[in-house]
């Protein structure tokens, strides 16, 4: 729930659905810049961001390896 309080600051519902947004683990990632490219044409084919196409991708091929 995405309230304020009478005072205007953000509820605790606000807090904690910002702290479950934010669970994801950072990764800085270095790849070639044409590799960047073919992947960012690919996520925009799919609508998805680059990083959003990248763990998509990362979870298609640990589902398909750990049959």
């Amino acid at each position: 729930m995405l309230s304020k309080s009478d005072d205007g600051t953000k509820s605790s519902d606000y807090r904690e659905e910002r702290k479950v947004k934010m669970s994801k683990k950072k990764l800085l990632l270095r790849i070639d810049p044409k590799l960047h490219e073919e992947l960012r044409k690919w996520a925009d084919d799919d609508f998805r961001s680059i990083n959003g196409q990248i763990e998509f991708l990362l979870k298609k091929a640990l589902n398909e390896n750990r049959k």
